[in-house]
């Protein structure tokens, strides 16, 4: 065999003719090797190290640092929101206090909640909460790398972590206190799994797997089996009939052990009643938000499909744009007739769109493969700062709003929340709100097995403010499906007639006021300037 260690053709050739010329030759090939280049051969130095990235771990291990690193960059930067809030306040529950508030809200998301509990206990605050989130995200990044080996091709995998770790829709769930990361990383585990039943399914402990991770997907986000379609699209174009009919008997035996949740979650469907019918442009903006520079992503799928048959990885690519297309679409067509299309419900596709994406990882020289993800990065790095955005990047400032009750607040200071919904602000910061009485509240959302507490009657209202000189008020834009009760109009009323208004704070979506007794003022802000305000 012969070796090439850095010799050239015309030094071949002249080793063929050195039966002619002996010593001149040998001599010529001997110097032209001591003089050869040292860029060469550090070039030649370097093939050793880059080749590592083919093997199993070593790629894993540096995109899920490189991942855990980004997605941790300014975590407790952005305010939480709304949900983010639920989250805080469940979890600082007991384990039986979550399980109760089970039965009336939230049991989708009882899993997590109990989840969280059990890693953090019952008093962390949610940039914790969100780093959970992180570790979930970097985690599907590995599966991603993992997933592309299985497709035989290490290549793509890299590539596909990579490309998820760079979006900056990614990056904005990877940073909440919300259970969606670790729906988009069950997902994942979940298509790993399968393909690893395609693979070699004589091996009955796969099915196992599949079936257990499709489990733990389903008591995560119940929408997210919508990746069934995906799923059931890959076998009919990869495996023969057998392996079908075990795959439906492990899909079967799944949703068996899921069935008294899909019964229970069901009747709690006025939890999403406020949810519209989506406009065909929720479903383009998601598409488009994932990478937010959605020509460009378009460009590189045209590219990948182009390529099919002249080295684009087919398999990546169907079963990627399989992933990234058939849930959002499903289940904006079905919100036609019951609205429960959100971004958050379909985030688990996007590592879909990643790994469709990485299928030109083998159809692009190294140097193309680089140049495209740079230029995906730096197209998305506007987005990755505004998902950043101290007041903005979640949409919502309820620290802002806690912040000007603990600075502005007195000893014997009342607070009064229009819509009670509101009280959200006092569940993420309680501590900023030891200096008011929330004169309005019953009892408790822990006592009371509810999200947001249960309010004294109305006609009993302006007996709790007898005494109270100072009254702050926590309002805001409405929220969808938000419709004024008959306690927030008699809030309104009573301030109205027996306070006037001396001081507003405005945050993002949010809005805090100070009223004193004294005579009515005329200019009280409405909630539609408070919406134009914010």
């Amino acid at each position: 065999m012969t070796q090439t260690t850095g010799r050239g053709p015309d030094q071949i050739g002249s080793t063929n003719a050195s039966a002619k010329s002996t010593n001149a030759s040998a001599s010529a090939s001997a110097n032209r090797t001591q003089v050869r280049p040292a860029r060469r051969i550090d070039r030649l130095a370097l093939r050793p190290r880059l080749s590592q990235l083919s093997r199993p771990g070593y790629a894993e291990i540096l995109i899920g640092l490189l991942s855990a690193a980004l997605f941790t960059w300014r975590i407790d930067r952005p305010s939480p929101w709304f949900d983010e809030a639920i989250t805080r306040d469940v979890t600082s529950r007991s384990a039986s206090e979550i399980v109760d508030l089970a039965g009336h809200v939230d049991l989708v998301h009882t899993t997590y909640y109990l989840l969280v509990h059990a890693v953090l206990g019952t008093s962390a605050s949610v940039t914790p909460i969100r780093l959970l989130s992180v570790v979930a995200a970097a985690l599907t990044a590995v599966l991603l790398v993992r997933l592309g080996r299985e497709l035989d091709s290490a290549r793509v995998g890299v590539a596909a972590g990579l490309l998820w770790t760079l979006a900056p829709l990614v990056t904005r769930y990877a940073q909440e206190a919300r259970p969606y990361a670790m729906v988009a990383l069950a997902a994942t585990a979940a298509t790993l799994a399968l393909v690893r039943v395609c693979r070699r399914p004589w091996l009955p402990g796969r099915f196992v797997v599949y079936a257990v991770s499709l489990v733990i997907l389903g008591l995560l986000n119940v929408v997210a089996l919508l990746l069934l379609v995906v799923h059931l699209s890959y076998l009919l174009t990869t495996s023969a009939k057998p392996v079908r009919r075990r795959w439906l008997l492990a899909v079967a035996g799944a949703l068996a052990t899921l069935s008294p949740l899909l019964i229970a979650s069901a009747g709690q469907r006025e939890q999403v009643s406020w949810l519209p019918r989506p406009e065909l442009e929720q479903l383009t903006g998601f598409l488009l938000a994932e990478y937010a520079v959605g020509l460009l992503v378009l460009g590189v799928l045209v590219v990948a499909i182009a390529g099919l048959g002249r080295g684009t990885h087919s398999p990546a690519l169907g079963l990627g744009l399989a992933w990234a297309l058939l849930p959002p679409v499903i289940l904006w067509t079905v919100s036609q007739v019951h609205p429960l299309y959100d971004w958050r419900y379909v985030f688990f596709t996007v590592p879909g769109t990643a790994l469709a994406l990485a299928s030109v990882a083998t159809l692009l020289k190294l140097r193309w493969l680089v140049v495209m993800i740079v230029v995906l990065a730096i197209g998305g790095s506007h987005m990755q700062n505004v998902y950043r955005y101290r007041a903005s990047g979640h949409a919502e400032d309820l620290r802002g709003a806690a912040r000007a009750i603990d600075e502005g607040s007195r000893p014997g200071d009342a607070v009064l929340f229009l819509p009670e919904t509101r009280r959200v602000v006092e569940q993420a910061y309680p501590d900023d709100f030891r200096g008011v009485d929330d004169v309005s509240l019953a009892r408790t959302a822990e006592e009371s097995s509810t999200l947001l507490g249960v309010e004294i009657p109305a006609t009993m209202l302006s007996a709790a403010l007898k005494d109270r000189t100072r009254v702050w008020v926590v309002t805001g834009p409405a929220r969808y499906g938000e419709v004024a009760t008959r306690s927030d109009l008699e809030k309104q009323r009573l301030l109205y007639n027996g306070y006037r208004l001396t001081g507003v704070t405005f945050t993002r979506n949010y809005e805090v006021r100070l009223y004193e007794r004294g005579r009515l003022t005329a200019n009280l802000p409405s909630t539609a300037a408070t919406s134009a305000s914010s």
